[in-house]
């Protein structure tokens, strides 16, 4: 018998596998829809220009896309949901000035994840679209702390960011926010060094930035410089630092949160607050969110949005080694 080469990056899920992933994806479920939260299931093709619209161009190199035998033209495999929620929001669901919505389904890569190797996700998720924005952001954060607790995580933590400060460093340096960024999510002084020298910024942004690099940029080193920068990173200091205050005396005891102003997006078309997730014992990022309001603008509703995603198989893959070490332990 012929055995078919099976695909880099892409693998079969079943057994006891399968099953926990259902039994923790219903679990998470009961979490969204106690807060009132409502399922969304979108397809799983788009048309390439629902993806990419405004801020969602970032996924372009991730997306696969192909010419649809049935004559509907060129169509896309998505690589995340966020931009299909947008579109939903913006077109069948744009008579509610609220949308409190969920996900959960399969994403796919056209390249290998750097982190996994692997192309597929099942990417879970929440979006709070309209009403005020710290309200929508405290919910969506409270959310993602139930999560990562549901799912068995030991002492998790929340990372807070901003991209309001990035963005008020780089400015006007002449060099893309995407470098920025890409440079940023490495934490590496000697990376950023070498970025410096290409830009054209004063000294004050590039020491600014070299905090940030070395992964020093907690809450008492942006008190201590939030007023010395300019006007904009002040206003997203103070954003940030307020939040993590609310955040802090909400979830007490239930999660830890910490500013970090060297959060970066998993995807660039965030503009506010941005925030990861992680746990003891687990060997990478758990989840990511942030305010994504450009989107929105993009595909035709100006309206708050923010959200956050992860993969809930890879959960399922860190659930296990986490508890592994913490039996070796």
């Amino acid at each position: 018998m012929t055995l078919l080469k099976p695909i880099l990056g892409l693998e079969d899920t079943f057994g006891e596998r399968a099953l926990a992933l259902r039994q923790l994806q219903f679990e998470l479920f009961k979490i969204y829809n106690q807060a009132g939260f409502s399922e969304v299931i979108p397809p799983l093709l788009e048309r390439p220009q629902s993806l990419s619209s405004g801020a969602g161009a970032f996924l372009a190199d991730q997306t696969l896309m192909f010419s649809d035998p049935s004559d509907a033209g060129q169509l896309a495999i998505r690589p995340d949901m966020t931009p299909q929620i947008a579109r939903i929001a913006a077109t069948r669901m744009r008579h509610s000035d609220e949308l409190k919505l969920y996900y959960s389904g399969q994403v796919m890569l056209a390249r290998p994840d750097e982190r996994t190797g692997s192309r597929q996700q099942w990417q879970t998720g929440v979006e709070y679209l309209g009403g005020q924005s710290d309200v929508g952001d405290v919910e969506v954060i409270h959310l993602a702390a139930l999560s990562m607790q549901a799912a068995g995580f030991e002492l998790p933590v929340l990372q807070l960011g901003h991209m309001g400060l990035i963005q008020a460093l780089v400015a006007d340096s002449g060099l893309s926010m995407e470098t920025w960024v890409t440079t940023l999510a490495r934490r590496s002084p000697e990376d950023m060094k070498q970025l410096l020298v290409q830009s054209s910024l004063n000294e004050a942004h590039a020491s600014a930035l070299m905090i940030l690099a070395s992964g020093c940029a907690d809450d008492v080193w942006l008190k201590q410089v939030k007023d010395s920068i300019n006007d904009a990173f002040g206003a997203a200091a103070d954003e940030l630092l307020h939040l993590s205050s609310t955040l802090t005396s909400r979830l007490a005891g239930d999660i830890s949160i910490q500013i970090e102003a060297a959060v970066m997006p998993r995807f660039l078309y965030h503009t506010g607050m941005v925030f990861t997730g992680f746990a003891k014992g687990a060997t990478r990022a758990l989840l990511h969110g942030g305010r994504y309001d450009k989107m929105m603008a993009a595909h035709g509703r100006d309206m708050p949005a923010t959200g956050f995603s992860f993969d809930l198989l890879a959960w399922l893959s860190e659930s296990r080694e986490s508890a592994n070490k913490l039996g070796n332990i």
